[in-house]
């Protein structure tokens, strides 16, 4: 399943990099794409894996901001 995420906080290529490493630590996440000038998130994942709220959730740890 892939998800597409509007992120605000992002503001350089190492904000993408922590984003990314991050969530691909999560168990059931296939793919990780961000970009900080779209403030955009994209996650390909397998929801009987890990749960969407799981991917906001460490998003939102990182210190970024998922946008409902």
């Amino acid at each position: 399943m892939k998800h597409e995420l509007s992120v605000s906080g992002m503001n350089c290529s190492g904000c993408e990099m922590l984003v990314k490493e991050a969530l691909e630590e999560l168990d059931g996440v296939l793919e990780v794409e961000a970009s900080h000038s779209a403030g955009r998130v994209t996650v390909d994942y397998d929801p009987a894996k890990v749960a969407f709220a799981a991917i906001t959730e460490t998003i939102e740890a990182e210190g970024f901001k998922v946008k409902k």
